[in-house]
C-alpha cells in the first residue's frame, strides 16, 4: 500500500473542507418571510409567542392555511447565529478581544510613559489593523477564524482613527470621516462577499457609531443626512441579498439614536434654519423606508415562496422581527420629527394619524396577497392611531375617538386581523371604560355634548362584545357597558327633586324590559343581565333609597317593585319554561 506524505494529506483535507463549504454555501435558500433560511445542524427552533404568535398561522382573514413542512431558521437569527456554542470559534473570538485589549492597553501605557510620540501610536495601531486584515484574507481555509480576524481588523482601524482624530488631531475632519467610510464599505463588502453577518454588523455599527465618535456637533446638517443615508443605504444591501437580520438591527439602533440627538442638537441650539432641519427630515424619511419599508416590500415581493409553501409557522424571533419593522421605524420617524421641528401637540398627532391611514390602506392592499404581513400593519396602526389622536384631540372628542378605535379594532380582529390588534383593541376599550368611570365619579360641569360623548362609550362597549368570541371576555363587556349605563342615568338624574328614585325607577323599567327581550330570544346571557340589573335596582332601594327619598316615596317603590316582580313571575313562567326547554332540547338530542 502507498503512503501519501503528511503535507499531501493536509493538503487533500484542507481542499475536501473548501468543497464542502463552497458546496454548503450553494445549497438552494428556503424563503421564510423573505429571508434565506439554511439550518445549521442541530439548532432548536424557537418557540413562538403565545401572545401573538397565536395568529401566525392564520394565513388569511381568519382563515387557516394549510399545514407546511417545518421551517428551516436562516443562519441569522440573532446571537445564536454569532455566537455560536463551538470551541474553537469561542477560542478565537476571545482571542482577539484580548489582542485587541492589548492593543487598547499598550496605548495606554504608552501614554502614561511617555514613550512614544502620538504619530508613532497611530502607526502601531494601523499596522496592528493592517496585520489582522491581510492575515483574515490569506486565512481562506479555516473560515471559521478569518472573520475573526477581519473583524478585529475593522475595530483596529476604527479605533486608530477615532484616536488620530479625536485624542491627537493628527488629522483633519475631513480626513478622519472619509477613511471610517472607507472602512465600512470595506467591512460590507467582505461580509457580501464572505457570507459573514458578524462583518455586516460590525460595519453597521461603525459606519453609524462614526458622528457619535467623531462629534455630531462639527457635522453640518446636509453633511450628516448625507452620511447617514449613504451608510443606510449600504446597510439594507445585506439584509435584502442575504437576509441578514442582526445588521438591519444594528443600523435600526443606531441611526435612530444618531439622528433624535442630532435633531434634538439643532433644535436646542438654533443653529440650522429651514433648510438644515430640512435635510435632517429628508434623512429621516429615508431611514423610514430603508429600514421600514423596503423590508417588508422584499417580504411582499416574494410571493411565489408562499405559494409554494415556504412561509410556514413564524417562530418567537420572526413574530418579534416583523412587528418590530413594522412599528419601530415609524414611531421613530415620527419621533424625530417631532424633535426637528418641535412640532406642537396637534401637528404631530396629526402626522402620526395621516402615517396610520397609511399603514392601514397598506394592510387593506396587502390583506390578499400577504395577509400575515397585513395583520403585521394593523398591529402598526393599532398603536400609531391612539397616539395620534391622543395628540390632536381632547375632551369629548378624545374620548369618543377612543371608544370607536376600540370598537372597530375587535371588528377587524374578529374577521382575522389578528391576536395583536385584538389585544390593543381590549386596551382602548379598558381606556375609555376607565376615563368613563372617572367621569361618572366626578361629574364636574354636564351637558348634552358631555353625555352624548358617555352614551357612545357604553354603546361601543356593548357593540364590542357582539365581536368579541371569547364568552368570558363578551360577557364582562356587556357587564360593564350594562353597569356604565346604570350610572349614567345616576349621574344625569341625581340633582333632580327626587332624582335617585327616578334613577331606580328607570333601572327596574330598563331590566324588566331586557328579561322580557331575553325570555322571548331565548338568551340565557341577556336574562342574566336583567336579572343582574333588577337586583342592583333592588340593592338601591335599600342601600338608597331608604336614606334619601321621602316615606311616601320609599312606600310606592317598594309596593310597586314587589308587585311587579311578584306579577312577572306569575305571567311569564310560560316564557320561562319554554326558554328553558328551548335551551335543553340540544342536549336532550345530543344525549
Amino acid at each position: 500500500m502507498t503512503t501519501l506524505p503528511d503535507d499531501s494529506l493536509e493538503q487533500r483535507l484542507a481542499r475536501l473542507e473548501r468543497m464542502v463549504e463552497e458546496l454548503h454555501r450553494r445549497l438552494p435558500p428556503v424563503r421564510d418571510g423573505g429571508v434565506e433560511a439554511v439550518r445549521p445542524p442541530l439548532q432548536a427552533e424557537a418557540r413562538p409567542i403565545p401572545a401573538i404568535a397565536e395568529s401566525a398561522d392564520l394565513d388569511g382573514w381568519g382563515t387557516r392555511g394549510p399545514r407546511t413542512a417545518p421551517r428551516r431558521p436562516s443562519p441569522d437569527l440573532g446571537l445564536a447565529a454569532l455566537f455560536p456554542w463551538d470551541g474553537q470559534t469561542w477560542l478565537n473570538r476571545l482571542g482577539i478581544v484580548l489582542l485587541l485589549l492589548g492593543v487598547g492597553l499598550l496605548f495606554r501605557y504608552s501614554i502614561d510613559q511617555g514613550w512614544v510620540t502620538p504619530q508613532v501610536r497611530v502607526g502601531f495601531g494601523a499596522a496592528v489593523g493592517a496585520v489582522l486584515s491581510g492575515l483574515g484574507l490569506r486565512i481562506d481555509q479555516r473560515r471559521r477564524f478569518a472573520p475573526v480576524l477581519l473583524g478585529g481588523g475593522a475595530a483596529t482601524f476604527y479605533i486608530t482613527g477615532w484616536a488620530a482624530y479625536y485624542l491627537y488631531s493628527l488629522v483633519p475632519y475631513t480626513a478622519a470621516f472619509g477613511a471610517m467610510v472607507a472602512i465600512t464599505l470595506a467591512a460590507f463588502g467582505l461580509a457580501l462577499s464572505r457570507g459573514q453577518p458578524a462583518l455586516a454588523v460590525l460595519g453597521a455599527g461603525g459606519g453609524l457609531g462614526v458622528p457619535l465618535l467623531l462629534g455630531i456637533s462639527l457635522a453640518s446638517p446636509r453633511g450628516l443626512a448625507a452620511y447617514t443615508s449613504f451608510i443606510l443605504a449600504w446597510t439594507v444591501v445585506p439584509y435584502l441579498r442575504r437576509g441578514w437580520r442582526s445588521s438591519l438591527w444594528t443600523s435600526m439602533a443606531l441611526a435612530w439614536t444618531l439622528l433624535a440627538l442630532y435633531a434634538n442638537l439643532l433644535a436646542e441650539t438654533f443653529r440650522a434654519g429651514a433648510e438644515g432641519r430640512g435635510w435632517i427630515q429628508a434623512a429621516v424619511a429615508f431611514a423610514w423606508i430603508v429600514l421600514g419599508v423596503l423590508p417588508i416590500a422584499r417580504r411582499v415581493a416574494d410571493w411565489r415562496a408562499a405559494e409554494h409553501g415556504g412561509h410556514g409557522r413564524w417562530s418567537g424571533r420572526d413574530v418579534l422581527h416583523w412587528y418590530g419593522i413594522a412599528l419601530v421605524p415609524p414611531a421613530m420617524a415620527l419621533a424625530v420629527s417631532g424633535i426637528t421641528w418641535r412640532m406642537s401637540a396637534e401637528r404631530w398627532g396629526a402626522a402620526a394619524i395621516a402615517l396610520a391611514a397609511g399603514y392601514l390602506l397598506a394592510a387593506w392592499a396587502l390583506r390578499a396577497k400577504d395577509a400575515r404581513i397585513a395583520k403585521v400593519l394593523l398591529f402598526a396602526v393599532a398603536v400609531l392611531l391612539p397616539a395620534g389622536c391622543l395628540g390632536a384631540l381632547e375632551g369629548e372628542a378624545l374620548l369618543v375617538s377612543l371608544a370607536l378605535q376600540g370598537l372597530g379594532f375587535h371588528m377587524l380582529a374578529r374577521r382575522g386581523a389578528g391576536v395583536a390588534v385584538r389585544w390593543m383593541a381590549h386596551k382602548l376599550m379598558l381606556a375609555a371604560g376607565a376615563w368613563l368611570a372617572w367621569r361618572i365619579a366626578f361629574p364636574g360641569a354636564t351637558g348634552p355634548w358631555r353625555l352624548a360623548a358617555d352614551a357612545v362609550v357604553v354603546g361601543a362597549t356593548f357593540a364590542a362584545a357582539g365581536w368579541i368570541r371569547v364568552p368570558s371576555e363578551a360577557m364582562a363587556y356587556r357587564i360593564a357597558a350594562q353597569m356604565g349605563a346604570m350610572a349614567l342615568v345616576v349621574r344625569e338624574v341625581a340633582h333632580l327633586p327626587g332624582g335617585q328614585g327616578i334613577a331606580t325607577i328607570a333601572w327596574g323599567v330598563y331590566g324588566l324590559g331586557l328579561l322580557v327581550y331575553a325570555l322571548r330570544r331565548g338568551s340565557r346571557v341577556l336574562e342574566r343581565l336583567a336579572i343582574l340589573t333588577l337586583l342592583a335596582a333592588v340593592a338601591k332601594l335599600f342601600l338608597v333609597d331608604l336614606a334619601r327619598l321621602d316615606a311616601l316615596f320609599r312606600v310606592l317603590l317598594f309596593l310597586g317593585f314587589g308587585s311587579v316582580f311578584l306579577w312577572l313571575s306569575y305571567s311569564l313562567s310560560g316564557w320561562w319554561d319554554a326558554s328553558a326547554e328551548a335551551r335543553a332540547r340540544p342536549a336532550g338530542r345530543d344525549a
